[in-house]
């Protein structure tokens, strides 16, 4: 964010990027949605920390994972992640290991639970006040997750 309080261009960006997917809904609020990485999700994820699970160690992810993410997606087989947009952050999660497989294996298949993944968390202060507008208006269309997707 800028010392004025006024979100970032990339995280404006990411805003509307996100705004277009087609979400799911748990627990009436909780917004659920499965993309291909892509050069916003990248960008966000720049700089950042994500926390390892199981476990919850918290690591910076390094630049070799965001060029990996980078040339994955020119080569035509970008990493899946899973977002799930709460009222007061964004969370995006992938795997390194077995990535593509990622998140549908770990809905079918308990040991594909147990594999490392990570999740980075963006506060909605860093989107500014359009993150809880479009939040709401987002949660009141969207339909119910299947049940095959775990809570989030």
């Amino acid at each position: 964010m800028t010392e004025t309080g006024a979100p970032s261009l990339v995280f404006e960006s990411l805003l509307e990027f996100i705004k277009s997917l087609a979400w799911c809904k748990q627990h009436g609020d909780v917004l659920v949605a499965v993309q291909a990485c892509t050069p916003e999700l990248i960008v966000a994820l720049s700089d950042r920390e994500a926390k390892v699970y199981p476990g919850g160690t918290q690591i910076k992810i390094n630049k070799s994972w965001l060029s990996a993410l980078q040339e994955k997606k020119a080569a035509g087989t970008p990493v899946p992640l899973l977002l799930a947009w709460k009222p007061e952050q964004l969370e995006i999660w992938y795997r390194r290991q077995k990535s593509n497989d990622f998140p549908y294996d770990t809905w079918q298949n308990p040991a594909a639970d147990a594999h490392e993944k990570e999740c980075v968390r963006i506060s909605s202060a860093a989107f500014g006040d359009n993150f809880s507008k479009y939040h709401r208006e987002l949660a009141e269309k969207a339909k119910s997750c299947p049940s095959m997707i775990p809570q989030m």
